[in-house]
């Protein structure tokens, strides 16, 4: 036999030990496909096992609860002859300190008398519409001063929906206080200036809507669409409270309706100015609510 064929049949028996383990590691790799998938490890397990996991069923996860359709939230509303506004709102239940009377975007809710399911953007086009001029918010002097907005006046009142269509108004200022539960202020006046503004080249940015500042009590919010001032609005070293009137019951209708004030009588037609501090409310046992002097003498 010549060499090449004595190292042939040297080979020979190599390959087909080497083909006949590829053979048996296919065939063993075939077999374990066919056999049925066991439990996962351990560290690999799903976190929450569906029906389909194999690994038996578990109750679905409960889900989260689903924002409430904007179709569902009632619209703001405008009467450009009568120059007003009416802005669906809730009562937040807030207690303590706040600096707004209305927030928008869930954004202060803690810190605001009255919110709102509408958008700043909303609420700023519904006064530019009303015919309510925009103005200029205030402007901070130094650590403990500031120059008040300049704006239109305008009247707020809550307007509440009794069943059956009646309709109760209350003065907005009656839910702001001075100290923690106490009487409504009095001396001031709501001043309309307007959204906050920033433009850069043709980009346009409403800051309103950044922080859901509609309206404020807080004369260094430099955001906000109403501004609460009061007489001394230059000294500014006045915090806000939730007032001690009761709320309106949960479930009733409330719009806060922001209107242009109407212009005083002068002369010898002006009648006596109103007192100062306004009659404290009479609560409604069945609603929690009681109207102020001037208002419908039953509550919702």
């Amino acid at each position: 036999m010549s060499q090449n064929g004595h190292e042939a049949g040297l080979l020979w028996p190599r390959a087909a030990a080497a083909a006949g383990v590829m053979l048996a590691a296919i065939a063993t790799g075939a077999a374990g496909e066919a056999a049925p998938p066991g439990p996962p490890p351990e560290h690999l397990a799903p976190l929450i096992l569906e029906t389909d996991d194999g690994g038996g069923t578990q109750p679905p996860a409960a889900e989260k609860p689903q924002a409430k359709p904007a179709e569902t939230v009632p619209p703001i509303r405008v009467d450009e002859e009568k120059h007003s506004v009416r802005i669906p709102v809730r009562f937040s239940r807030a207690e303590g300190t706040v600096e707004w009377l209305l927030s928008a975007g869930q954004t202060h809710v803690r810190m605001s008398v009255l919110v709102t399911e509408r958008t700043a953007a909303e609420a700023a086009r519904a006064l530019e519409r009303a015919g309510l001029a925009a103005g200029t918010a205030p402007a901070p002097v130094g650590a403990d001063r500031v120059l008040p907005p300049a704006g239109t006046t305008v009247e707020l009142e809550l307007v509440v929906t009794r069943p059956g269509g009646t309709l109760l108004r209350y003065p907005a200022n009656l839910f702001l206080a001075t100290s923690p539960g106490g009487d409504p202020v009095a001396n001031g006046r709501w001043v309309c200036v307007g959204p906050a503004i920033v433009r850069e080249g043709d980009a346009t940015l409403l800051v309103t809507t950044l922080s859901g500042s509609l309206v404020t009590t807080n004369l260094r919010d430099s955001s906000a669409l109403v501004y609460w001032v009061p007489s001394e609005a230059e000294d500014y070293v006045r915090s806000f409270y939730v007032s001690g009137v009761p709320l309106p019951a949960e479930g009733f209708a409330c719009e806060l309706e922001i209107r242009a004030a109407e212009a005083k009588p002068t002369g010898a037609n002006a009648e006596a100015p109103a007192p100062e501090t306004p009659p404290a409310p009479e609560p409604n046992a069945e609603t929690g609510v009681g109207p102020t002097s001037g208002n419908p003498t039953e509550g919702p």
